[in-house]
């Protein structure tokens, strides 16, 4: 736990270990620093910290027999609200569910041609074909051994790269983005998030032409300025512009929130599973930035039925009990 949060966070004696320690980071010092000095090698581990220096470790310092997962706070006057969210829901999130809803979408991709994203509001639609579906990443089970990954499961990457693979058309994006970089210190990464964060609240329409995005059109002030930063960062490295894959969330525990988090990723949102463009791809490019297709809906090309996004919502569990309004003199609503 990095120093500034130890006098905030407590937490309670894990009933499956048989042993367990809280660790403080104190001032400059790294992950890889505090896995040489004292943590079990076997060890399971929980990191929780704003600073870089200690979320990340290359794969020799964790050895292969330590699962390490890295959780990473945010900064301002909601941080430990936020932060508190944030392991809740670590609390919360069942794997078992995560892999049966991981399985079914790979299932529902694998016996279709292509994908149809749509957006009712601009009109927007995109259409990306494949030979077969390849998917990039997919992490929906539990925290593996041998590497420092983020906290949070519950994400499936599909590559938009192969051979044989075509992306067309007009795709909005819409609400919190994640911004991934491959240099250590990512405080370029936080300010390119934090000028895309306009997005939250206005769509903007990226139209792409053979895999590229080749123009953007902003529906207000908010929109415009993400376009311009995108604008910017496509003319510093074309490759920026590549839309390289469609990420998946499928963690219903996880909240969205107006930080550079991976939780913005992997939650579901108000879907059943959250669909996100992907621009770029590490460590050929600088950036990979995740922006969020929230109102957009994603369905198999020719089908009807939505696979992710918007119409995924998950229906209501019975009607709603009316709650009795009671006067009393211990009552808090008289």
């Amino acid at each position: 736990m990095e120093e500034r949060f130890s006098d905030q966070i407590r937490l309670e004696p894990p009933s499956r270990y048989e042993a367990w320690d809280t660790v403080t980071a104190g001032p400059d010092r790294s992950l890889s620093d505090l896995l040489r000095s004292g943590i079990p090698t076997d060890s399971d581990v929980l990191v929780v910290a704003q600073d870089d220096r200690l979320l990340t470790a290359p794969a020799a310092e964790v050895g292969p027999d330590r699962t390490v997962a890295t959780l990473r706070a945010g900064t301002g006057p909601f941080a430990l609200d936020q932060l508190g969210g944030l392991l809740a829901a670590l609390e919360k999130t069942d794997p078992t569910t995560l892999d049966v809803a991981g399985t079914a979408l790979g299932d529902a991709v694998a016996g279709a041609g292509g994908l149809v994203l749509e957006e009712a509001l601009t009109g927007a639609v995109a259409k990306m074909t494949f030979t077969a579906p390849a998917w990039s990443r997919t992490d929906t089970g539990t925290f593996r051994t041998g590497t420092a990954q983020s906290a949070f499961a519950g994400l499936r990457s599909l590559d938009l790269t192969g051979a044989g693979t075509s992306v067309t058309g007009q795709i909005a994006v819409k609400g919190w983005s994640v911004v991934r970089t491959r240099e250590p210190d990512t405080a370029a990464c936080q300010e390119l998030f934090e000028k895309l964060s306009g997005l939250f609240h206005y769509p903007l329409v990226l139209t792409v032409e053979d895999g590229s995005v080749t123009e953007m059109k902003a529906t207000e002030t908010g929109s415009a300025s993400a376009a311009t930063t995108l604008t910017q960062l496509f003319a510093t490295d074309p490759g920026q512009a590549k839309v390289t894959g469609l990420e998946f969330g499928l963690n219903p525990a996880v909240p969205q929130l107006p930080f550079n988090s991976e939780s913005n990723a992997v939650g579901t949102g108000k879907a059943a599973a959250s669909v996100h463009l992907v621009l770029g791809a590490l460590p050929q490019t600088g950036f990979e930035v995740v922006l969020d297709c929230a109102t957009s809906s994603l369905s198999v090309l020719g089908g009807d039925a939505p696979l992710a996004g918007a119409g995924t919502a998950p229906t209501a569990q019975g009607p709603r009990r009316r709650m009795n309004r009671v006067s009393s003199a211990s009552c808090g609503c008289h």
